[in-house]
Order: C-alpha cells, then structure tokens, then sequence
C-alpha cells in the first residue's frame, strides 16, 4: 500500500546549548533523519499514515510523571522488606499538572538542572515507562497512536552514532530503515542529499564520523553531525531548525542557557521550574510577564539568562512557585489547551471513526533489516580492523606457542599422556579467554542499539541476527580455522581425517560458547570492567571443574554438581576420547612393550567409550550450552530495551 506520508514534517529534539565559556553536547548527525515524521514498522505494531503538508498540533494536559511509584516496586518492596538493611525508594514527582500546546515552528522548552525538561520531551515522545505516568496527550486532537513513538524524529542529548560510517552512510541507513519501502533507490539518494544541504554538511557528507581510533570530520563539522553544539556552531544550526520549522514542521526541543541570538529565533517558549510550567507564550513576552511579578531586566541582560535567574529564585521560594504556575494554570493558551483535549476526548464510537481515517501498514520485512543491519555491521568490522586483525594475530600466536611447547607429542608413559592431556587443557581454556574481546563491542554498541530500537529502525531478533552472523562468527570461524590448522599437525595429535574433523569442530564451538557467555554478560551488565571479572570468574570456575586440576570424585557432593554445567569439561572430553581412543602407549626406554591404552587412560579419567555416542553426548551438551547462552543473551536485550 502506498504511503501517504510526508518525510518532513515534526520534529522532536533534544538540544542542550550553554554559554560561550561551557561546552555543549547534542547530536545532530541524528537530526538529519530523525527530524522527520518516517513512519516506521515494528513487530505487532502497525503504523498510521498521516496526510501529506500537514502540520502537527501536540496537545498534553495534567502531565504527572513519578519516578518510584509504589505500582513500579511493589513486587520489590514485598521481597525484600523485611530485610534489616533494605530501605524502600521514596517516590518522586518529576512533573506536576504539566499542561500546554506546540503547534508548528520553533518551540522551546527552558529551565534549571532537574526541572524536568528531558522528561517531559519524553513524554511528548511517547518514551517513558508508563509506570508512574498519567495525562493525555494529543497529536492534532486525536490520541496519539501506538506507533507515534516510531513517527517522530527524536534526537538524543548524548553521541549517538556509527563513528566508522561516513554522514552520509548513517543518513543512508536511517532512510532505509524508517522511510516506506515503495521509495525507489533514486529517492531515497535525493532525500539524503536534501538533508545534507539543509543541514549544510555538503563538504563532511563522504567523510566518516571518526572514532578514538580513526580520523573522521573535524572541527565544526564534527560538533555538528555527532558530538554537539558549541557556543559558535549553536547558532547555524538553530537557524536550521528555524528553517525546518518554517517549512511546515513542528520543532521541539530543550534549551539550556542561550544567547540572545538564538533565543529570539524561538516562536514559544515554555519555561519549567522543579517540574511546574510557569510560563508559555512567546519569547518577546518574558520579560514583560515576569516584570509583572516583581523581576526586573536589566537594561542590556540577555532574556534567558535573565529568564533562568528568575527561576533559580523561584525554586528557593515555593509560595511563588506555587503561585505563578497557577497564574499559568489560568492563561489562555493552557485554556485553550484544554479545551482543545477535552473537545476530542475519545469514545468507544468515535476510536473506531478515527482508526478508518489512518492507513494500516505492514511492517518491514525482516529479510531487508537483516540485510541492512549486516551491511552496518561489515562495515564497521571492514574499517575497523584492529579487533579482528588483532583477534587472528592472537589466535596464531597461541597456536604457534600450543605447537612448540607441546611439539610432535610421543606415544610414550611417561611424557606422552601427561602432556597430551596438558595440551587438551591448555587448547581449551586459551579457545574460552581469547574470546574475552567479545564483550566490548555490545557495551560499546549498547547505547546505540537502544536508541535505535527506540525509535523503531529494526527489531531486536534482526538485530541479534546480524550481530551473530556479520559479527560473532566470522570472528571466530577464521580464528578457530587457523588456531585448528596450526596446532593439530605440530602437536601431532592423531592424523586421521575423522579425528581432525572433530578437534576442529570442538575448537570452533568452545570459541563460540566463550563468545556466546561474553555476549550474554556484556548484555546484562553494562560497565565493562564488572562485565569482564565476572566472565573470568565463571571461566576459572568452569576450569576447576575439568577434573585436570583435581580429582571430581573428591569434591564434596554438594559441590561435585557445577561439574555437569561446565563447558570446559565437556570440550575436553571430546578431545581426550577422540585423542586416546585405540591408541597405546609404550615405556619410554625405547622397548616396543605398551602396557597402557588409551582406553585405559579414559578409564581411569571415568571417560567410558563403548559408542560413539559417549564423545558425541558430550558435544551435544556443549551446544545446548552455547545455544542456551545465545538465548538468554536475545532476552537479556529485551530486557535493555525495556529497562532504558
């Protein structure tokens, strides 16, 4: 079905802007697609269509938002409230009654550290936990749809984005995933190119971000597209967003201290004071409205700083506070306000009315966010190879130092079965630590993928899909190959191409178990460092339960069952069969007399080979536990998701 929807029309931001003296952060790079009303396709959600050149009215009323509310932790609260040392989390309102209007051009929204300026852009955004949240809010007098969250632009305060893709390849990205899938290639290159000269990034548009690692666009063009605004750069792209906004759309964003040069540009403005609004009308209208109240503006002071002044000494006197917020609770814009919300409150009659004027189409296929998610991820790992270059380095480096300390292994008593089963010991466990570079890249991607979920690019299962294929195996597919290759022939294990075949896979699925536990680690705990010990410390104690390290029938019972969740002694089973099976070892002063077996060198490790089951069960155990992690890693995301 085609798409009735304009790629220009509304716009949620959230800009911070500070004095010439402070540095500021914003991220802009995610403006130029996200400043768009792209409809978006999510699982289980359809999206609305909305009518071509129209421009968007979003009406709030009685906004309250509270952070702790006993409904968000009763659960908690009953677990552990009998514990000496456990103290309930007191509630707090952040908004209070916040009611008001946006209509099309330049809104902005000022006030103090913690006045609730973020929170209320994400309320507006349809991006708070409902716990605690309560009002109405209103898009063009009609409730706001499921998918609104998805059909809005919402640029983020923090650094956001892919440093290794050029500007114009993150536009490229954001369009294929947000705009509707009948645009033609052509299109969607004019679109982009239409936002990179609105946004007058032309001569960055082919240069990449840049990371701590590569040299990407400089200066200026760099606080523009993914750092921030500086008190230099504030300017231009505030008249951007003019220019946007005179075009039909509706800007919104939080402000923090401008110039007097930006501030007049601003069509209303909405100044908050410990999550009241206490005023909401135009800009040239400040200073009058709080002269009216006893404040005073000096002759040549800049308005909003004039204006944050006045709400610093606001917050310090609750009485006024209290009164100029119920002056503003009177005006005739928050009347008209709502007015306007209850004149189209909806009814069971009407909901279904309104669903017919709206569109209903499907979601994007899962094949094409696979398909550019991949291309994303290739991307990164292509201009960004030192993590798997230096991943191949270490995997040859510890083959080569696997193969000499344990080179051209002899059949022999005394050497040749201890240190063929050092040598099992050592493969697996480096195969399990070398994977410990698996964690910093979802960390480091964490916050990106939550604020592109967020704002509806892809789903979480296409997300892990392309992370697990472009990313998790082939760096540990080749590394596995090589390491495999190297060792196997300079150890001189069994030569056999059976035995190869089932040293290589043991190797390659270790490395993937490592990869799939760093993965779910790195997914539920976010600070690398914690990530990283608690990933040590399950692999050390999986080491001690191999049974190299000690005798497993002598640890106590109530301890002996961590032997059957470690991986460590599953992989080295398989090796120790496969490598002692059939094989005999001789006295090592040169008589051809073997009296031990490989058998019996299982036997005594209670390894028991009648079939070839009892190396293959041991296999399958290993898989279920990779597969098991990669699953609890896919819900552990779910989970983010919703936790931020």
């Amino acid at each position: 079905m085609n798409s009735n929807i304009d790629p220009h029309q509304m716009v949620l931001t959230s800009i911070v802007s500070t004095s010439p003296s402070v540095e500021t952060r914003t991220h802009p790079s995610e403006l130029v697609a996200k400043r768009s009303m792209l409809a978006r396709r999510v699982t289980g959600i359809n999206r609305m269509s909305i009518p071509q050149h129209a421009s968007a009215t979003l009406t709030f009323h009685n906004i309250n938002y509270v952070v702790g509310s006993k409904s968000a932790s009763s659960k908690e609260c009953l677990k552990y409230a009998k514990l000496p040392f456990f103290k309930a989390r007191e509630p707090k309102q952040v908004l209070f009654d916040v009611s008001g209007q946006f209509k099309n051009g330049m809104n902005a929204i000022l006030g103090p550290s913690g006045c609730g300026k973020s929170s209320l852009l994400d309320v507006l955004a349809d991006r708070k936990n409902p716990r605690g949240l309560s009002g109405l809010v209103q898009v063009d007098g009609e409730p706001r749809h499921p998918s609104f969250r998805y059909t809005v632009g919402y640029v983020v305060q923090e650094d956001i984005c892919s440093g290794t893709l050029t500007v114009r390849e993150n536009l490229c990205f954001s369009i294929n995933l947000r705009i509707p899938q009948e645009m033609t290639i052509t299109e969607k290159n004019e679109c982009v190119n239409r936002v990179i000269k609105e946004l007058g990034l032309e001569a960055c548009a082919d240069t990449r971000v840049g990371t701590e690692f590569i040299r990407g666009v400089s200066g200026g063009e760099k606080k523009r597209t993914c750092i921030g605004l500086d008190a230099s750069t504030a300017s231009s792209v505030m008249h951007c967003l003019k220019n946007l906004s005179r075009q039909g759309r509706t800007v919104i964003f939080s402000i923090h201290q401008p110039r007097y040069s930006i501030f007049k540009i601003f069509d209303t403005v909405m100044f908050m004071c410990k999550g009241r609004c206490v005023y909401h009308d135009s800009a040239e209208n400040v200073v009058p409205f709080f002269a009216t109240h006893g404040y005073q503006c000096e002759q040549y002071d800049n308005p909003a700083d004039y204006a944050l002044d006045v709400l610093i000494d606001i917050s310090r006197k609750p009485e006024t506070l209290v009164r100029l917020n119920n002056v503003y609770n009177s005006t005739h814009a928050n009347a008209l306000a709502f007015s306007h919300s209850q004149k189209n409150l909806p009814n069971d009659e009407n909901i279904e009315q309104e669903r017919q004027k709206y569109k209903i189409e499907a979601a994007r296929s899962v094949v094409a966010e696979i398909f550019y998610l991949s291309q994303r991820t290739l991307r990164n790992s292509v201009r960004n190879p030192a993590l798997a270059l230096s991943q191949t380095l270490v995997s040859i480096a510890i083959g080569l130092l696997v193969g000499l300390l344990f080179y051209d292994l002899k059949k022999t008593i005394e050497p040749g079965v201890q240190n063929r089963l050092g040598a099992i010991f050592f493969i697996i466990m480096s195969q399990t630590f070398s994977n410990l570079t698996a964690i910093e890249p979802l960390i480091g991607e964490s916050a990106l993928f939550i604020h592109e979920r967020a704002s509806g690019y892809y789903r979480i299962f296409t997300f892990f899909i392309a992370k697990l294929v472009c990313d998790l195996l082939p760096m540990r597919v080749l590394p596995a190959v090589l390491f495999s290759v190297i060792s196997y022939f300079m150890i001189g294990l069994t030569r056999t191409s059976g035995q190869f075949f089932i040293y290589l896979l043991t190797v390659f699925m270790t490395s993937l178990f490592g990869s799939a536990l760093c993965f779910f680690i790195a997914a539920t705990i976010p600070v690398f460092a914690v990530a990283l010990i608690t990933v040590i410390l399950i692999f050390v104690i999986m080491m001690m339960f191999t049974g190299f390290l000690i005798d497993l029938p002598s640890i106590f019972p109530w301890l002996s069952w961590m032997q059957w969740i470690s991986a460590f002694r599953y992989a080295s089973n398989v090796l120790t069969i496969s490598e002692f099976q059939g094989l005999n070892f001789c006295s090592s002063n040169g008589t051809e007399f073997c009296p031990l077996t490989g058998e019996e060198v299982l036997a005594k490790r209670e390894l028991t080979h009648v079939s070839s089951w009892d190396l293959w069960k041991n296999f399958f155990a290993l898989t279920v536990m990779t597969i098991g992690l990669f699953v609890l890693a896919y819900i552990q995301l779910i989970r983010m998701k919703r936790k931020k």
